[in-house]
């Protein structure tokens, strides 16, 4: 019987030692790496679809709201439309320096960020840096005179 517990063990122990050489070779976690998609982009309307998903949204400024240290864009319809979209802006409303072109009414822009809802609007918060112009407003034709 101990022969037999001794050729049991013998013949066991290469393969153990075997199995925790290939262990050792192997990787003890799998890589991950992080798929690096765009956000998806879509028309303000369809923000409303989108809460709590980053998106990048592109719509023509219709009215805007100036605060000192902010300003709300509303973009597709005007307030106080509830089917609006907003952009609340992080900016200093209070100076006297030229103010960025998406501010103009009529401008076209897309802005990347996380849709939420804020009183029941869909509204992305950003900063200008944030924010592209995609088209200009067209400008008003002058009256020959």
């Amino acid at each position: 019987m101990r022969t037999a517990w001794k050729l049991a063990a013998v013949s066991i122990l290469p393969i153990c030692f075997a199995s925790a050489i290939v262990a050792a070779d192997a990787p003890t976690t799998e890589p991950t790496t992080m798929p690096t998609t765009e956000p998806v982009a879509i028309t303000w309307d369809r923000a409303k679809d989108h809460v709590g998903q980053s998106v990048t949204v592109t719509g023509p400024v219709v009215g805007t709201h100036d605060f000192d240290d902010a300003v709300v864009l509303n973009v597709g319809k005007d307030f106080p439309d509830p089917d609006r979209f907003t952009v609340y802006v992080h900016m200093d409303m209070s100076s006297d320096a030229t103010k960025p072109a998406f501010l103009t009414t009529g401008t076209t822009i897309s802005v990347t960020g996380t849709v939420k809802i804020y009183r029941k609007v869909p509204e992305i918060e950003s900063d200008p840096t944030k924010i592209t112009v995609i088209g200009q407003a067209a400008t008003e034709p002058t009256t020959q005179q």
